[in-house]
């Protein structure tokens, strides 16, 4: 009797977590909040995932990381401001994975302007495997899939 193993790159593929990255502009956490963190934390339990937190305050302290903290007390939500300086984007992404592979759950503040290139520049260093963003509806605040990294094929 012969067994055959998979090739390695299914290995991979196996071990590999799914990391979905969540773009979140200041304007949009604030509107029916309670629905936004409620489905934010469900992906955070399911999944690595990073929030990309467009805010013009210079502050990383925003009621939207408090509430992570506050629905997600078994995960270290970690917020660091981020500009989109290209020589830098580069540390920062580093830094993001980093936190990602010790678990952490990672809140990205940048300016309002430079969100959507940070989170593309982030998603693309980190390979993630889809890209959210919030959409307002009469129903409250939805997060809508606007990116998804395609199926990798084993042949």
């Amino acid at each position: 009797m012969v067994f055959r193993e998979p090739e390695t790159g299914w290995w991979d593929a196996q071990a590999r977590a799914t990391v979905t990255v969540a773009a979140v502009r200041e304007g949009d956490a604030a509107w029916h909040p309670e629905m936004l963190m409620s489905n934010l934390a469900q992906i955070a339990a399911d999944e690595e995932l990073l929030v990309v937190f467009g805010s013009n305050a210079r502050s990383v302290q925003h009621a939207m990381v408090a509430d992570l903290r506050t629905r997600l007390p078994r995960r270290r939500v970690v917020a660091m401001r981020v500009r989109h300086r290209h020589g830098d984007l580069l540390r920062d992404a580093a830094t993001v994975e980093e936190l990602l592979d010790a678990g952490s759950l990672p809140v990205v503040v940048t300016p309002v302007a430079t969100m959507y290139d940070v989170t593309a520049e982030i998603a693309s260093y980190l390979g993630a495997d889809r890209v959210l963003r919030v959409l307002r509806t009469l129903a409250g605040a939805e997060l809508r899939q606007v990116w998804r990294r395609p199926a990798a094929s084993l042949n």
